[in-house]
């Protein structure tokens, strides 16, 4: 008598799995907030020793600082932010050894919720 409970519970479950209609994959990923990208492009020619973002966001009132180190010329350090409609503002910095060679003003957020940055000299 147990297996025979234990076989309709498992041919229950199993015709339960393939009637449950699922969410297509796209469906779900568009349903995630968006998170903002930032890319800070190296064409200097140099490497730099540290790429810094400072990011003020609407829930934290904590000005948060995100950093790559040794982006080499040619290379992008990229920043996920987190969800786009929570990033207010943000601002970038770049060092070669104690050097500051790029330091950009508080930048907006695109509604694009992507920005790119490129050094093109130091």
């Amino acid at each position: 008598m147990r297996c025979a409970v234990k076989a309709v519970c498992a041919a229950s479950l199993a015709i339960a799995a393939v009637l449950t209609p699922t969410a297509p994959a796209s469906a779900v990923h568009q349903a995630a907030a968006p998170s903002y990208r930032v890319d800070v492009v190296n064409h200097s020619g140099f490497g730099l020793d540290e790429v810094d973002l400072a990011v003020a966001r609407f829930s934290d009132p904590v000005i948060r600082l995100q950093t790559q180190r040794h982006v080499v010329s040619g290379a992008t350090a990229s920043f996920d932010l987190g969800p786009c409609s929570d990033v207010r503002q943000f601002a970038a910095s770049a060092f070669i050894g104690s050097r500051e060679v790029l330091h950009t003003a508080d930048i907006n957020p695109s509604p694009s919720c992507h920005t790119q940055i490129e050094i093109t000299h130091t």
